[in-house]
């Protein structure tokens, strides 16, 4: 009996369907919206606000495993969104430069639980 939950949990964590990403999301001072684009790519709309900063950005990318990758672009710089599942919640770090996307006093790192 443990023998086959362990299985059942090895092969739902290694083949993490798609549309495991697919909801809308909030973390204090933001909101994401991750929603399907076909040809197995996703559309990431994040939204974050504060007293001293704003950002917006919309990435597009693909599952990798067991994660999301979603790219933006502007002015020639790349910023890069990695996603991954944490229970209900979304894990989000981000690397590349996304000032152009939120400037200095802000980021899109962080835990977006279910709306």
């Amino acid at each position: 009996m443990l023998r086959s939950a362990l299985v059942a949990a090895f092969v739902l964590t290694t083949l993490l369907p798609a549309h495991a990403f697919e909801g809308r999301y909030r973390m204090l001072g933001g909101s994401m919206t991750i929603r399907p684009e076909g040809a197995g790519m996703f559309k990431v709309d994040i939204e974050i606000g504060s007293r001293s900063c704003v950002g917006v950005i919309s990435a597009h990318g693909r599952p990798q495993g067991d994660r999301l990758v979603a790219e933006a672009k502007a002015e020639g710089e790349v910023c890069r969104l990695d996603i991954r599942r944490r229970g209900r919640a979304l894990a989000i770090t981000e690397s590349g430069d996304c000032f152009h996307f939120h400037g200095a006093n802000c980021n899109y790192t962080g835990s977006y639980t279910p709306r």
